[in-house]
């Protein structure tokens, strides 16, 4: 869909040329001569953005401005002003008008202007919704994504939510926020009452997972002095959640396979059989199928798990609703630690060119620690550390030169820069080529290639 503008101006060549320029923005602009014609084209077309000329034959365009701020309509308004008259845009501005341009004016000025302010509004907006839910009670910590791929994936989850003991397999880097869509499908099922119930796979020895989650009978190995309840029977009607599921050792593979098969279980120690009703979800930042091939985890026990899979892929591959996932976090940490906060402009570019290898969690952590240092309520580059300035300073400030070449071929320097990017690229993906070859946007045929070629296989 078009996005609509309003084009309030008296001049007919102006107003024809603006209009066609637009339009080869894929804008969809209207025209209008005088305020009457603008009241009319608001209440009818109600436009993203206006473009009021000032002085017009039936009175002043500030007046429209404030007939429209009356009745709450929030809309993005740039102010079309002669060199004359600069005094009255600076009131305009005073009065919340967005911007302002000067007669003449280049007509890229006024697009880029135009580009801006269409994606600061649209930004503006869907945050308005996220914290509109928070006050209404129905925030499940989840962040409703803008990227298509994972639009899909939380439709899915949304159809999963529905099916009340379906398995999970949940895939993503490092903080790419797995937890957070397990509970998202656990928080909007009908089960969302009873017990999420957690567990780190890497964080438990074998014996202790073992226990922690089966639950023990007295005198089941020596310091077994009473009953236990387990984490499967905690999470009863519930769901329970399996993070890293590729560290549980073979044993407990096993021993999961056949209570997912018949949700009965013993406590160790126990004869009697127990049965629950529980939702299983699994997590992993490893490459599950390539473990399977390596006889590393279970084979059976993989497609038992993965009736549903989603992958959650890193920040890296969001760029373009990464400021909204950052003022989402702030709305959420902000509550938290009962402030009112926001992101200043001058942070949007440090945000956009750091690429956030712990994913969700270090941005959260980054954005938590500056709520925390600021006395103010506005976050700047000052409150930022200094590693994530260093990164978005270092992409600007790249330029290749003959210097750089030093004593190398050019085809060596080329290489060179290759492989640094492609050792980061795989240590950022956890070693998967899969995931590899989507950060960099080439087939996987020639990631494989590339690895041999600069003998990254070990």
């Amino acid at each position: 869909m078009h996005q609509q503008i309003l084009l309030v101006e008296d001049e007919e060549n102006l107003s024809y040329f603006i209009k066609k320029s637009l339009e080869k923005e894929d804008y969809s602009v209207s025209i209008a001569h005088t305020l009457k014609a603008a009241r009319h084209l608001i209440k009818t077309e109600f436009p993203d953005l206006l473009l009021l000329d000032l002085n017009l034959p039936d009175g002043d365009g500030l007046e429209l401005y404030s007939e429209l701020k009356e009745n709450d309509y929030d809309i993005p308004c740039v102010i079309i002003t002669a060199h004359g008259s600069i005094q009255s845009a600076i009131r305009a501005m005073k009065s919340g008008v967005d911007d302002y341009v000067v007669k003449p004016f280049d007509m890229n000025q006024l697009s880029l202007l135009v580009k801006n302010l269409m994606q600061r509004f649209k930004l503006k907006n869907q945050l308005n919704y996220y914290r509109h839910k928070a006050q209404c009670g129905k925030d499940h910590h989840f962040f409703e994504s803008t990227v298509p791929a994972l639009q899909e994936v939380q439709h899915l989850a949304r159809k999963i939510a529905k099916v009340p003991t379906s398995t999970v397999l949940i895939e993503g880097p490092t903080g790419s926020g797995k937890e957070m869509y397990a509970r998202y499908i656990h928080n909007i099922s009908a089960q969302s009452s009873a017990s999420f119930i957690e567990v780190n796979c890497a964080s438990l020895s074998e014996t202790l997972l073992e226990s922690e989650l089966f639950g023990y009978e007295p005198g089941a190995f020596t310091d077994a002095k009473k009953r236990k309840i387990g984490l499967i029977e905690l999470a009863h009607g519930g769901t329970l959640f399996l993070d890293e599921i590729t560290e549980m050792s073979t044993h407990l593979q096993a021993k999961l396979l056949r209570f997912i098969d018949n949700l009965t279980f013993k406590r160790l120690g126990g004869v009697s059989n127990i049965k629950v009703r529980v939702r299983i979800i699994a997590a992993t930042n490893q490459d599950i199928e390539q473990l399977v091939k390596e006889q590393k985890f279970r084979e059976d026990l993989f497609y038992r798990l993965s009736m549903f899979r989603l992958y959650i892929p890193p920040l890296s591959e969001r760029k373009e609703e990464l400021l909204l996932i950052a003022q989402y976090l702030i709305d959420k940490i902000s509550k938290r630690l009962n402030k009112r906060v926001e992101l200043s402009e001058e942070c949007h570019d440090i945000i956009l060119n750091y690429p956030w290898p712990g994913n969700m969690r270090e941005l959260h952590n980054v954005l938590e620690r500056a709520i925390i240092l600021i006395n103010g309520n506005l976050i700047t580059p000052d409150h930022l550390p200094k590693d994530i300035k260093l990164a978005e300073s270092s992409n600007n400030n790249f330029e290749a030169g003959l210097q750089n070449l030093g004593n190398r071929s050019l085809r060596e320097y080329l290489g060179s820069i290759e492989k640094a990017i492609l050792e980061q690229a795989l240590k950022a993906a956890g070693g998967n080529q899969i995931k590899t070859s989507k950060l960099l946007k080439e087939p996987r045929h020639i990631i494989r290639y590339l690895v041999k070629k600069h003998r990254l296989d070990n």
